[in-house]
């Protein structure tokens, strides 16, 4: 066997990164195919429940990078498509101009409100195929997980 062969048993084996992310495909395929009729995905409108959830005051970047556990960068470059497509508005705070506001639009709003409905069947599914306690656990589990991720990130900052 080759080395990178062995070297990919070794990693994959007991990866828990591997495992999320697979995780996290098989279920956002899920939410993508009920999103479908929106144009959206679910990781666009999980971004846009996170500005959504702050109301007409708008999120902060860092906030919104907090919350959704993405670096500035990154969030940035997802949060772009959303701004292009009329969905979201971004602003510079006026008392520190080096802040940045993400602001749902009346569309992002609309966009939001017509999820609900597909976005409840698909849970509805991912539900089903897992069991209620099962979902349930999973959720608990998944908080737990990403609460000890950014207290492990924060000790290791220097």
């Amino acid at each position: 066997m080759m080395n990178h062969q062995r070297a990919a048993q070794a990693m994959t084996a007991d990866c828990l990164c591997f495992r999320a992310r697979r995780v996290s495909r098989a279920i956002t395929r899920m939410y993508d195919d009920a999103l479908r009729p929106l144009s959206i995905q679910a990781t666009q409108l999980t971004l846009l429940n996170a500005v959504a959830m702050h109301g007409e005051r708008g999120a902060t970047m860092a906030r919104l990078a907090e919350i959704l556990a993405m670096d500035a960068t990154t969030l940035s470059r997802a949060l772009k498509p959303l701004e292009t497509a009329g969905l979201l508005q971004m602003l510079r705070l006026e008392t520190d101009r080096r802040v940045r506001l993400a602001l749902l639009t009346e569309a992002g709003g609309r966009c939001v409100d017509s999820a609900l409905p597909l976005w409840t069947q698909a849970h509805a599914r991912v539900v089903a195929a897992l069991g209620d306690e099962a979902a349930l656990d999973l959720r608990d589990r998944f908080d737990h997980v990403s609460a000890a991720a950014a207290r492990a990130v924060s000790a290791a900052a220097p």
